[in-house]
């Protein structure tokens, strides 16, 4: 049994894991953890808190503050998260880059898609999650709306229409929809709609502000969507804790021990930390007045991922390691310098309540991850480095990548800080409890584009159907 088999069958039975300091906890419902269970925990534990610390899920219990649900206040402002604000910041177009918002597109066709009861379903989940009516204030908060319309998914009606006519009314909807800045001070900042192709297709259209969620959130707002179609009578766990409860408590986890410590190794850091990637660039970013992000797509099929993902096991790295390496040595190619820093997303659900992966939110953070490919060696000498040096960043991750930017600035006498190359991966999702082929299951994703002020190149790598998708949204 391999330690996703394992991480699986233990998220079956609702288990959770973590790291504090050396050991593993364990935390379970009552009479999950049979013998058989316990037993196979002990043999594989030198595995489990590798697997972990590689795949930034080890966050200790022990020194960080416990969320205690506060319902009666969830309607009160809150503050944004340091990425949050930083999204804020960005589309308010003062920066190089700006005026867009952080923002995703998808378009997705299925066959057969009941939209009454798509619409139903939307709307049990927007009264469900609270981060789908929330908006962002004037004064850089955020807050929950009690009472909010009902929303109603948008249709266009296309059948009869030749296929001229329908291919040019979904890409009108695709120029408006695609790039959208949703005014981020009202509900909602997402959007719904249908076009109805002939008697069996239907082409939805998904658009949503990444101020409210995450990637985690979309794969998990697909998830209960479906299942909420399948079976209008399925019920769906009650949820205690929100997305105001994880930030409030976050934003104590400022006055630990541990905060401190990962504040003191990044500044220890920073006089020699290097800059972005010099890339020869077709424009300077700064004549762009209004620019359009194009993705650049293709995948590896199930039988060469699984090889590939076999010899990095082999080597001692993850899948996401091995890429992330692969992703470093392009760059050095075409950087002026083999020395420059990766912005890398995380999706940072610190485990302070059981909820934690449960509910809609954008939980992203970033590390700035310091590359330095000098030095003539063997790919997989620089790809262990790589991921070693990972590793060490990750175990301090408590003093947020937004906030390395901000001292970066102070110490460079107020000039902005820009590291506009990113990797994102959802790899290793399914491993711990949420599946990210969820799209699928309405049918085929025919179209798909984000984009993020300040942003030159997003690099995302995920896995669909057994298969390694990647884009280049640049």
């Amino acid at each position: 049994m391999n330690i996703e088999q394992i991480l699986k069958e233990l998220s079956s039975k609702e288990i959770k894991l973590w790291i504090d300091g050396e050991q593993l906890g364990v935390r379970a419902p009552q009479g999950a953890l049979t013998t058989e269970i316990r037993e196979l925990i002990t043999e594989y534990k030198p595995d489990l808190l590798k697997w972990m610390r590689q795949n930034d899920l080890g966050a200790s219990l022990t020194v960080l503050p416990e969320i205690v649900p506060a319902p009666e206040q969830r309607y009160e402002p809150f503050p944004m998260t340091d990425m949050q604000h930083a999204f804020w910041v960005g589309r308010l177009g003062v920066l190089e880059l700006g005026d867009v918002a952080n923002h995703g597109y998808y378009e997705i066709e299925g066959r057969n898609l009941n939209l009454e009861q798509l619409n139903w379903a939307l709307q049990q989940l927007i009264e469900r999650h609270d981060m789908l009516r929330a908006i962002m204030l004037p004064e850089g908060q955020q807050q929950v709306l009690k009472d909010i319309p009902p929303y109603e998914i948008s249709i266009l009606d296309l059948t009869g229409k030749t296929d001229e006519d329908r291919a040019s009314a979904i890409e009108a909807i695709r120029e408006e929809m695609s790039h959208q800045v949703l005014p981020c001070y009202q509900w909602p900042l997402f959007e719904f709609r249908a076009s109805v192709l002939d008697e069996e297709r239907v082409r939805l259209h998904i658009s949503y502000d990444l101020q409210i969620f995450d990637a985690w959130s979309m794969f998990r707002l697909f998830e209960e969507w479906f299942a909420l179609c399948q079976n209008p009578q399925t019920v769906l766990k009650p949820l205690a804790l929100t997305f105001r409860d994880y930030v409030l408590a976050d934003r104590a986890l400022q006055e630990t021990e541990i905060y401190r410590r990962s504040q003191d190794y990044w500044f220890s850091r920073l006089d020699n930390f290097p800059s972005a990637p010099e890339l020869p660039l077709a424009q300077n970013p700064t004549t762009l007045k209004q620019h359009r992000c194009q993705r650049f797509s293709s995948q590896l099929n199930p039988e060469k991922w699984q090889q590939l993902k076999q010899r990095a096991t082999t080597s001692g790295m993850t899948p996401s390691g091995l890429l992330l390496a692969a992703f470093a040595e392009v760059l050095t190619i075409w950087s002026t310098s083999p020395k420059f820093t990766i912005n890398m997303a995380l999706f940072n659900r610190l485990p302070l309540h059981p909820e934690v992966n449960d509910i809609l939110g954008d939980f992203t953070s970033v590390t700035l991850l310091a590359v330095d490919n000098s030095v003539r060696e063997p790919f997989k000498k620089r790809a262990l480095r790589l991921q070693q040096q990972l590793a060490r960043d990750l175990e301090h991750r408590y003093f947020s990548g937004v906030s390395v930017m901000r001292e970066l600035t102070r110490r460079q006498g107020g000039r902005p800080t820009a590291m506009p190359i990113v990797f994102t991966s959802t790899l290793g999702f399914e491993t711990i409890g949420q599946e990210t082929s969820v799209f699928s299951k309405f049918g085929e994703v025919v179209y798909g584009i984000s984009q993020a002020s300040q942003i030159w190149l997003d690099h995302q790598v995920y896995e669909q159907n057994g298969a390694l998708m990647f884009n280049w949204d640049a």
